[in-house]
């Protein structure tokens, strides 16, 4: 048995097998956004305020999804180092609290890969004027809306699944990025073109014409920037 003390009231403790589970909530207050607070039930009292380190939630757009799904992986991180405690027979028959012994390690979470988002949709190509077919990551990485050349595997992998996402020839300035081609006359369409009709579609969702999932695995590179993300405040 350990006694558990109560975040709000430091005289106030819990047995710990009257706990028959924990959940977490976002928690209400001054410090930031990204704090959580764990609640012993059934008797719905905080045993627990932590930061999860996500930084501020993004205003709007894919970020706040990617904000959203960092915070519960975390929270859970969180809540299964508080079950681990509270079952441990070393703190038999202690007083604790768990502000001094939950301390979860995020730097764990680097996977090898990433789920993003694809959509494609159409636009006027800028050089013959026809539609045609254009693609784009959607999400947020290290908290920045993501981009072609983001990720090292990205470009390569869309252009395998979408014959008109293709590398630009040697001789041309842009050699080796890839880019949006038309499909009538064969011209890149240039990137801030794409983005300011990604912003429109963003408003108007029933433009898109196909979305996908696609996996890409991170360099080492990127895994090193991931777990320097995921610890800083300022994701």
């Amino acid at each position: 048995m350990v006694w558990i003390q109560v975040w709000s009231d430091p005289n106030e403790y819990i047995r710990s097998e009257k706990i028959t589970s924990v959940s977490y909530r976002m928690a209400k207050t001054a410090a930031g956004q990204d704090w959580i607070e764990v609640v012993a039930e059934p008797m719905g009292r905080v045993i627990l305020q932590a930061s999860v380190r996500a930084g501020e939630i993004p205003r709007a757009g894919p970020g706040q999804k990617s904000w959203l799904r960092l915070v519960d992986a975390r929270a859970r991180l969180v809540m299964r180092e508080v079950i681990r405690i509270i079952s441990d027979q070393e703190q038999h028959s202690k007083m604790v609290s768990l502000h001094d012994l939950v301390i979860p390690d995020f730097e764990q979470e680097v996977p090898d890969d990433l789920n993003i988002e694809i959509q494609v949709w159409n636009i006027p190509c800028h050089h013959c004027h026809k539609e045609t077919p254009v693609v784009y990551p959607v999400g947020a990485f290290f908290g920045y809306m993501l981009e072609f050349n983001f990720l090292s595997n990205l470009p390569r992998m869309l252009a395998e699944k979408y014959p008109f996402f293709k590398k630009a020839p040697a001789k041309e300035t842009d050699a080796g990025e890839y880019r949006n081609t038309c499909v009538h006359c064969g011209e890149p369409q240039p990137d801030w073109r794409v983005m300011e009709s990604y912003l429109e579609i963003t408003n108007t969702p029933s433009l898109v014409t196909e979305k996908a999932q696609i996996t890409v695995p991170l360099t080492d590179e990127e895994k090193i920037e991931y777990r320097k993300a995921g610890i800083t405040p300022g994701w």
